[in-house]
């Protein structure tokens, strides 16, 4: 069994002619999990595509 983690992801969305930043808490195993659940999570709900988003730092949350 695996121990899930909590990460920060901070990065930049582009959203019509904007660059948005965003920041989104996910649990993942590792970071890199945690990266492709935030480009999932974006790509979902605002039908973004992976190039569209730029991930700019990943953060493990303290006490976890």
């Amino acid at each position: 069994m695996y121990m899930s983690k909590t990460f920060i992801v901070k990065g930049k969305a582009k959203i019509g002619i904007d660059w948005v930043n965003f920041k989104k808490q996910v649990t993942a195993p590792k970071k890199e999990r945690a990266i492709d659940n935030v480009l999932c999570m974006l790509g979902g709900n605002h039908k973004l595509k992976r190039f569209q988003i730029k991930i700019e730092s990943v953060e493990e949350q303290a006490g976890t």
